[in-house]
C-alpha cells in the first residue's frame, strides 16, 4: 500500500511491524511537508497515511521497549508505553523547527517583526492542525490514557504545537511583540493609517498560548495581561497625559471637551477592532484618570461661562465626561444652582426697573411669566444637557423656590453669589 507523502513522491508505507526508525521517517516526511506547505492544502491520502502508521505501530507489537524517563513510567508495562516515543521525536521536531524560526527572526523589528511572526503563526497553526488530524490515533487513545493518569503535561498534538511555540519561540521575544504593537497603536492614536488585522492577529496570539495544563478548555487572560494589556495601559497613559497638557496649552476648555469625547470613542473602537473586550474597562478607566480627573477644575471653571452663553452642546459634554469621575458633576450642580437663583432674581429686577423705582407697579403677569420662563428654559437645559439628572433637578428646585422668594418685586432681595 503507498500513499502520496508529496505533491510529487509516492512513498511506501512501512510494514505494519515497523520499529521506531522505520515508522518515524515515515512521518516526519509527511509531518514534514505539511508544516512546509499548509496554505496550499494537504491532501487526505497524506493524512491517512499517518493514521494508519500511527495505529500500526501503537498496536502492533507493544513489545519496542518505549520507555521514556520523563513521564515517569515508574512500574507500567512497555506496553503502556507505546505511544510515548512517537510523541517525543514530534517535540523534538518541532522544537527543531520552532528554533530555526526564532534565529530568521534575530534581526526583526516592529512591524517587520510582526508580519513575520503573524505569517509563520499562519503556517504553524494550520499545519498543526493537519498534523493534529493525521495523529487522531495518537490523541484518542495515548494522550487520553497519559492526562487520566494525571499527567497533565502531556498534551493532544495541536495543544502541544501551541505549547512548544510558546515556550521555543514566542517567550523570546514577546516583549518585542508588545513594543511593536505599542508603536503601531501610537502612529494610529497620531492620525496613520495601520494594519488593525496584523495587529488583531499578533494579539489573539497573547490569549490562545495561555494554556491551563488541568483544562485544556478553560480560557485564561493572564499571559496577555502581563506581556501585552499591562504595558498597553501604561503606555496609553503616558501617551494622554502628554497629549492633554499639550492640548489645553493651545486651545480652549470647549474644544478640549471635544477632543477628549473623540479619543473615549477611539479608544472604545480600538478595543472592538483588535483588543480583547475585557480591556475595555481598563483602558476607559486609565483615559478617565489621565483626561478627566487632573483637568477637572479647569472643567468646572468654565462651566458657568458656558451657562451664561447657552453653549448647550458644550455644556452636554461637559457634564457626561465629569459624570465618569467621582465627584465630578457635584461642583456643576451648585454652580447651576447659583446660576439660576442669578437669572431670576436679574428677570426680576429688570422687570421691576422697567415699571418703576419700586416694585408696586409690576404687572403680576408679567411677574409670573418671567419667573416661569427661566424655570422652563433651564428644565429644558436639565433634560437636553444633563440627561434628566436628579442631583440637577433638585438644584433647579431650590434656586427658582429661592429666586420667587428673595427678588425684587417680594422687598427682600438676597446677595447672589
Amino acid at each position: 500500500m503507498t500513499t502520496a507523502a508529496s505533491d510529487n513522491v509516492v512513498q511506501q508505507f512501512p510494514p505494519a511491524s515497523a520499529d521506531l526508525t522505520t515508522a518515524w521517517a515515515f512521518l516526519e516526511e509527511g509531518i514534514n511537508h505539511i508544516m512546509t506547505k499548509p496554505q496550499t492544502g494537504i491532501s487526505s491520502e497524506i493524512l491517512m497515511g499517518l493514521y494508519v502508521v500511527v495505529y500500526n505501530y501503537c498496536t502492533s507489537g507493544g513489545v519496542r521497549g518505549a520507555v521514556d524517563s520523563a513521564l515517569d513510567s515508574g512500574n507500567r508495562k512497555p506496553k503502556e508505553m507505546i505511544g510515548s516515543d512517537l510523541y517525543n521525536n514530534l517535540i523534538q521536531y518541532l522544537v527543531a523547527r520552532l528554533k530555526g524560526l526564532r534565529e530568521q527572526s534575530d534581526f526583526l523589528q516592529d512591524e517587520t517583526l510582526l508580519r513575520y511572526y503573524a505569517s509563520e503563526w499562519d503556517r504553524y497553526t494550520i499545519g498543526a492542525n493537519y498534523i493534529d488530524r493525521g495523529l487522531t490515533y495518537l490523541n484518542r487513545h495515548w494522550v487520553k490514557r497519559e492526562r487520566e493518569e494525571g499527567r497533565k503535561t502531556v498534551y493532544p498534538v495541536y495543544t502541544l504545537a501551541l505549547v512548544l511555540w510558546k515556550t521555543t519561540f514566542f517567550s523570546y521575544m514577546q516583549s518585542n511583540l508588545a513594543g511593536a504593537i505599542l508603536g503601531l497603536v501610537e502612529r494610529e492614536r497620531n492620525g496613520e493609517t495601520i494594519d488593525q488585522n496584523l495587529v488583531k492577529k499578533v494579539v489573539d496570539t497573547f490569549i490562545s498560548l495561555d494554556i491551563n495544563d488541568t483544562d485544556l478548555n478553560k480560557v485564561s487572560l493572564n499571559l496577555y495581561r502581563e506581556y501585552f494589556e499591562i504595558p498597553f495601559l501604561e503606555a496609553t497613559g503616558k501617551y494622554y497625559e502628554q497629549e492633554s497638557k499639550a492640548f489645553l496649552a493651545e486651545n480652549s476648555v470647549p474644544d478640549y471637551l471635544k477632543k477628549v469625547m473623540e479619543r473615549l470613542q477611539e479608544e472604545e473602537d480600538r478595543v472592538d477592532r483588535y483588543l480583547n473586550a475585557r480591556t475595555r474597562k481598563r483602558l476607559i478607566s486609565k483615559c478617565e484618570r489621565v483626561l478627566i480627573r487632573p483637568h477637572a477644575e479647569l472643567m468646572w471653571g468654565s462651566f458657568r461661562t458656558l451657562l451664561d452663553h447657552d453653549r448647550d452642546e458644550d455644556l452636554q459634554r461637559m457634564y457626561v465626561l465629569l459624570s465618569r469621575i467621582p465627584g465630578g458633576l457635584e461642583p456643576l450642580r451648585k454652580i447651576f444652582e447659583e446660576h439660576v437663583k442669578k437669572v431670576g432674581q436679574t428677570a426680576v429686577s429688570k422687570l421691576v426697573g422697567e415699571r418703576t423705582e419700586s416694585a408696586d407697579g409690576l404687572v403680576p403677569k408679567a411677574y409670573v411669566d418671567s419667573l416661569f420662563d427661566v424655570h422652563v428654559k433651564n428644565s429644558e437645559r436639565v433634560s437636553r444637557c444633563f440627561k434628566g439628572d436628579a442631583g440637577f433637578v433638585i438644584s433647579l428646585d431650590q434656586a427658582c423656590r429661592e429666586f420667587m422668594n428673595r427678588n425684587a418685586a417680594t422687598g427682600t432681595s438676597a446677595q447672589v453669589t
